[in-house]
């Protein structure tokens, strides 16, 4: 049987990113696998748990560390000298740059990349050369780079960082799709304009331009409700002074269910100004509801202008407010977008999108 060996720097990226995927892969009996990683003992024991196979820790930290990031790598090393595999396929930053030397100074011969995003997407100058530098050195030992987007493949390639041949894209793109059976629409009658925000509050997500909005937008009939973890607690700071001075807005740090957020919503709000795939525009589109966001990487791939949502400028807080407005008072904005959930339906249900990737790494 093909042996297949996954590499991500921590395996919260295995419990979360690929939730299923694997179990898919594994009910098809294409190929066995082992996956490495480092990461806490609660994420590897979850991982553990699924019984996919073995879990190799070989102590990836995400942040540099110039001492353990030596030590991982001649752990990664050891480890694929002594096993050999068929495909190696190894993602997330770390594991990217470890994961391309190692299973190519052990003389594996089919090296795959997957690219989910890039951190240095806003960054400048030096700091911004030497990322693009790893990245470069990485997809140059690598056989094959497989990206989540077309917009994402289209910068790599523009940016001179992987070659047109040696780069792809499976169908129209995300790692892990979206389960349309749990992201469905919900026919609810509500009061009140509800406009939901996902993700981590940070400044890359667009937390202060969610706080622009807020100073510019009409608070008669509307709500905002953001769900997601803080970053930080200067963040955590301004996010309480937000909530004091808008009454319309509350917080949900976390929940096992987001689904029920987005079939209680009318509108999504991504101001996001980076993305690899933006995976919860789509799980919006699957429940029949609406994206705004940024025309950014990623963003641009998973929102379907006039289909699922609408694109605009990065930084354009006017527009974003005055569509925003208009949408609260027209009584027919819940039919705007009647093909969204049929758009992710046929090109993003994660059946389809786990296929693609299954029969890539068994042909390849």
């Amino acid at each position: 049987m093909k042996k297949v060996c996954f590499i991500v720097t921590d395996a919260v990226s295995f419990n979360v990113l690929y939730r299923g995927q694997f179990e898919f892969f594994k009910d098809s009996g294409a190929f066995s696998m082992t996956f490495i990683a480092g990461g806490s003992r609660d994420e590897i024991s979850k991982f553990n748990d699924r019984d996919l196979g073995q879990l190799v820790d070989v102590g990836f930290v995400r942040n540099p560390s110039l001492f353990q990031d030596v030590l991982s790598l001649l752990l990664l090393l050891k480890f694929l000298i002594f096993n050999r595999f068929d495909l190696i396929v190894y993602s997330t930053p770390k594991a990217l740059l470890l994961g391309s030397l190692a299973s190519f100074l052990s003389f594996h011969r089919k090296r795959i990349a997957l690219i989910h995003g890039r951190v240095y997407e806003n960054y400048t100058g030096f700091k911004r050369k030497f990322f693009e530098f790893l990245d470069k050195v990485s997809l140059g030992l690598s056989c094959k780079a497989l990206f989540v987007s077309e917009s994402l493949r289209q910068c790599y390639i523009d940016g001179r960082l992987v070659s047109l041949n040696k780069s792809m894209l499976l169908g129209l793109g995300s790692c892990n799709g979206v389960d349309t059976q749990v992201f469905k629409p919900v026919s609810a009658g509500r009061n009140v304009f509800t406009v939901l925000v996902v993700g981590r509050v940070c400044k890359d997500k667009g937390f202060y331009d969610l706080i622009e909005l807020l100073k510019i937008i009409h608070p008669t009939g509307i709500e905002f409700k953001i769900v997601g973890a803080v970053e930080g607690e200067d963040i955590q700071a301004v996010l309480n002074e937000v909530l004091q001075a808008y009454p319309f807005v509350s917080h949900y740090a976390s929940t096992d269910s987001v689904a029920q957020f987005f079939q209680q919503a009318d509108l999504h709000l991504f101001l996001t100004h980076r993305e690899g795939f933006g995976n919860v525009a789509i799980e919006a589109a699957s429940c029949g509801v609406p994206t705004f966001a940024y025309q950014v990487v990623g963003v641009k791939d998973s929102v379907a202008e006039g289909i699922s949502g609408k694109h605009f400028s990065f930084g354009d807080i006017r527009s974003v407010a005055d569509a925003i407005n208009a949408s609260v008072v027209s009584p027919d904005f819940h039919l705007s977008y009647p093909r969204a959930r049929h758009w992710v339906v046929e090109n993003f249900r994660q059946e389809k999108v786990w296929v693609n990737y299954l029969e890539f790494y068994r042909s390849y």
